[in-house]
């Protein structure tokens, strides 16, 4: 609670225009706010590049921030539709461009992706070794809806509580709850298929 209410008194300081109360601000957030980032985008540039312009977006409209609420609370919505906005502009210009290329190689860009796949096979050390359990793990995040996503990373990759989170995206605990079953049962489905003989899931 002295936490908070120091933060709170820093908010009041940076929304009646106080600089140095709002760098504190960042200070203590930006680590956090790059994580869940880049645990919604996995890409560090694209990470860093949507936490700067969160930040700037929560300085932009200080005056409109409700000093009852927790500061992160605030931080993470804007962040996480920013995040939100940005992968279905990514996954809206790579169908465009993989349509694109495989009209004009006449499906060669689709065969080679088959090929490398079916010869990407490797011994279980090797998987370990390499980073190939973090990318399946990313890659299976990826599998999820924008909501179950978000709700999964929050929870069990940043450690927000489930009313952390109903404040943050605006809805029920309940909700939050749901989300977070449905997510991680479509994770462990899809992880024991790409780690099958790999890990005992």
């Amino acid at each position: 609670e002295d936490r908070r209410e120091e933060e709170r008194r820093l908010m009041e300081r940076a929304k009646a225009g106080d600089g140095p109360a709002f760098d504190e601000m960042t200070k203590r957030y930006s680590e956090k706010a790059y994580s869940v980032a880049y645990q919604m985008l996995a890409s560090h540039d694209d990470a860093r590049d949507l936490v700067q312009d969160a930040f700037l977006e929560v300085f932009r409209t200080r005056e409109r921030f409700n000093t009852q609420y927790r500061f992160s609370t605030w931080l993470y919505r804007i962040l996480i539709n920013k995040c939100i906005n940005f992968r279905k502009r990514e996954a809206r210009r790579r169908m465009f461009s993989f349509t694109d290329y495989g009209s004009r190689n006449g499906g060669a860009g689709q065969q080679f992706l088959v090929s490398n796949l079916a010869s990407s096979e490797k011994n279980p050390h090797e998987v370990l070794e390499s980073d190939e359990l973090k990318r399946s793990i990313m890659a299976a995040l990826d599998t999820l809806s924008e909501r179950h996503r978000t709700v999964v990373v929050l929870f069990d990759l940043e450690g927000l509580s489930h009313r952390q989170i109903a404040e943050i995206l605006q809805c029920p605990e309940g909700t939050v709850m749901s989300r977070l079953h449905h997510g991680r049962l479509k994770l462990k489905r899809v992880l024991s298929k790409r780690l099958a003989g790999y890990l005992d899931l």
